[in-house]
């Protein structure tokens, strides 16, 4: 091959490669949102899973008053009676020869016997079909309704996600100080921070978006209504470059959870 040829093949493959660069830089121009460079240089990219309990965050002040229960659904009585007939004169018969019973089985019980001269001539008590009653000599107990209490109504929480330098000045900071000031609290640490509003029982999904250059920990504060005995701050290490992470946050009656997704 001569040297003339030789020349020639380099010149082109010089071209071919600037014009590959150049048709690169021309999309990247045209979309910025193209990544320039390996995975191992792109920023970390987090998608979210956001769920909170059903039945977190009671509110005392808002409650569902107990229900009286109606009287079909109140527990029979230690004695009871159920009669029925066709007619007045037949329920009269019924009722006659119950009492009849019932003093024949408890005779202590039973009263003065009538005047004849105060007694009326009536129908002979008819003894079939007689109403439910206790047998005699079963001990009958009924135990305790528990009183109907009032419940606690769920309402909405705040959940806060952010993105920090480092967590040391989150895990020691209270909530009250992050509340009044975030970024003041947080001070250098501070990186970005965003808000949802979560009603109880509600799954909410953050599509992948790439963090901030200067964060190393994702973290989450949840506005528990009581945080007495509540874990209602979390923090996860994450690598800033080349990764893409699926975290979910839980937020539970009494904790927050912020764990990598498998």
């Amino acid at each position: 091959m001569s040297l003339r040829t030789h020349s020639i093949i380099v010149s082109l493959c010089l071209v071919l490669g600037g014009c590959t660069t150049l048709g690169k830089m021309g999309q990247v121009i045209m979309d910025p949102s193209i990544a320039v460079g390996g995975l191992g240089d792109q920023p970390t990219q987090v998608a979210l899973s956001l769920y909170a309990s059903p039945t977190l965050n009671g509110n005392p002040r808002s409650v569902e008053p107990a229900v009286a229960a109606h009287a079909s659904e109140m527990p029979p009585a230690p004695y009871a009676v159920s009669l029925t007939a066709a007619d007045p004169h037949a329920l009269t018969g019924k009722l006659l020869g119950l009492l009849a019973h019932l003093q024949s089985e408890f005779p202590a019980m039973s009263p003065v016997p009538p005047d004849p001269q105060d007694t009326l001539e009536q129908s002979p008590a008819v003894l079939d079909s007689l109403g439910h009653y206790e047998a005699a000599g079963v001990h009958l107990a009924m135990p305790g309704t528990p009183p109907a209490t009032a419940t606690r109504i769920a309402t909405p929480i705040a959940v806060k996600v952010l993105q920090l330098r480092d967590d040391s000045l989150l895990l020691n900071a209270t909530f009250s100080a992050l509340d009044e000031d975030l970024q003041k609290a947080l001070r250098s640490t501070y990186v970005r921070d965003d808000d949802y509003l979560l009603l109880p029982g509600q799954f909410k999904f953050v599509p992948f978006e790439a963090i901030e250059p200067a964060t190393r920990f994702i973290a989450v504060i949840a506005s528990y209504r009581d945080r007495n005995d509540v874990t209602w701050k979390q923090a996860l290490r994450i690598e800033p470059h080349g990764r893409k992470v699926a975290l979910a946050v839980q937020v539970e009656d009494k904790q927050v959870l912020l764990k990598e997704e498998s």
